[in-house]
């Protein structure tokens, strides 16, 4: 039976341990922290992600899991609102986009998958290089607190985020497609009665708040791309300042009376990319370490777990040989890039484009912003506009987990 090695235990790279353990294969996953309690941003699940669960088999985990669900959004112009739109069986399906807490989430999946007696996690060490043998990438060597450890895998999946060791040392070179911002995150008490998502539009600007699984209001402000230094030199009350002047009068009055509050503000640094190719012989990326997706729409996690459905139908077949055949293995992790890539690449073209108007401060741009307000404010309009973008909830391609990966 095949080895197989997974680093970074995010939402990828646990789900696809949880379907090769659970389908009998030699499964070890690697997590460099010791514990998942650090500060997340991709914690909300659209419903191509919560559908993922579903095919997955591991909806009871979601179940399980603090969350929030976002009933409703509204989108404000210049401080006005533009409307409010009830997330219905209509427009989402019944799954509306799920604030999820995403450490619990990551703990119920390790959980999930040491059920299987071919499973261990490695918690708290870290990949420092890949080994290689004949016929490529062959196994890694693990930095522990005892020393160095090699650990021999047929197979080696780099599921570590934007910042993969595991594409680093494949030397796979991203291509860049980043958007022109920045975004400055930090979280404060949640209003009373605050249901739901707020996004604010106007003057170069763009402020998302939502009701988070914490209950917490989850504010992600987007900025131009290297103003981050003239904010951070003004300190956070300033920040909460600018940004309540941007937003309509109830919460501009929450944020200053909170604004000492304001829990883990931090800039999240805008990428969007993706490599050329996904693989080399014995070893493949999946999620950000694969393809960084801009947050715009919030399709980081989504994406990253159809990724494993798909990785998991084609490897699932090759990995359960009694002896693995690497040129099948090499034709699995090709063809796994071949059915992934057009969904990443329409999503992250869909993704390049809003930034350009939101953010532009050209003569245009206002004008453009306010044409693009006044079709939203049109109930009718407004349906036609949702429908060509619902690649963002629901994806561009059918991902299905294939009765023989189940």
């Amino acid at each position: 039976m095949s080895k197989v090695i997974i680093v970074g235990a995010g939402p990828a790279g646990a789900s696809l341990a949880c379907l090769l353990a659970r389908s009998g294969i030699d499964t070890t996953l690697i997590e460099r922290r010791q514990d998942f309690s650090r500060e997340f941003r991709g914690e909300v699940l659209m419903p191509s992600g919560i559908e993922a669960f579903e095919e997955m088999g591991l909806i009871h985990l979601l179940d399980a899991t603090p969350s929030y669900r976002q009933e409703d959004v509204s989108v404000y112009l210049n401080g006005r609102l533009l409307f409010e739109e009830q997330l219905d069986e209509a427009i989402f399906q019944g799954r509306p986009p799920l604030a999820i807490s995403q450490p619990a989430l990551l703990e119920a999946l390790v959980a999930e998958a040491d059920q299987y007696p071919g499973f261990s996690f490695r918690r708290g060490v870290s990949v420092r290089e890949l080994t290689a043998g004949p016929g490529g990438i062959s196994g890694v060597v693990l930095r522990t607190a005892s020393g160095s450890e090699r650990l021999p895998a047929d197979l080696v999946v780099g599921a570590d985020g934007r910042n993969s060791i595991v594409r680093r040392y494949l030397n796979l070179e991203p291509i860049h497609a980043s958007p022109p911002m920045d975004i400055v995150w930090c979280k404060l008490p949640c209003p009373a009665r605050w249901r739901g998502a707020r996004a604010y539009l106007g003057r170069g600007h763009l402020l998302i708040a939502y009701h988070t699984w914490d209950d917490s209001l989850q504010l992600g402000w987007v900025i131009v791309k290297g103003t981050f230094g003239e904010l951070k030199a003004r300190g956070i009350d300033q920040w909460i300042t600018e940004m309540a002047n941007h937003v309509s009068d109830d919460l501009a009055e929450h944020l200053h009376r909170h604004a000492d509050a304001a829990e883990k503000p931090f800039l999240l640094d805008a990428v969007s990319d993706r490599v050329a190719s996904w693989s080399k012989p014995g070893a493949l990326l999946i999620g950000d370490a694969a393809h960084t997706m801009s947050p715009v729409a919030g399709q980081g996690v989504n994406i990253a777990l159809r990724d494993t459905i798909v990785a998991a139908n084609h490897l699932l077949p090759v990995l359960r040989a009694d002896v693995t055949d690497s040129e099948a293995l090499d034709r699995a992790l090709q063809a796994i890039e071949t059915e992934r890539l057009p969904e990443v690449a329409t999503i992250q073209r869909m993704q390049d484009q809003p930034p350009k108007v939101v953010l532009a401060k050209a003569w245009w741009g206002e004008p453009v912003r306010r044409l693009i307000g006044w079709a939203l404010s049109q109930p009718a309009i407004r349906r036609r506009m949702l429908g060509r973008i619902s690649a963002f909830p629901f994806g561009v391609t059918d991902v299905r987990l294939l009765t023989a990966s189940k």
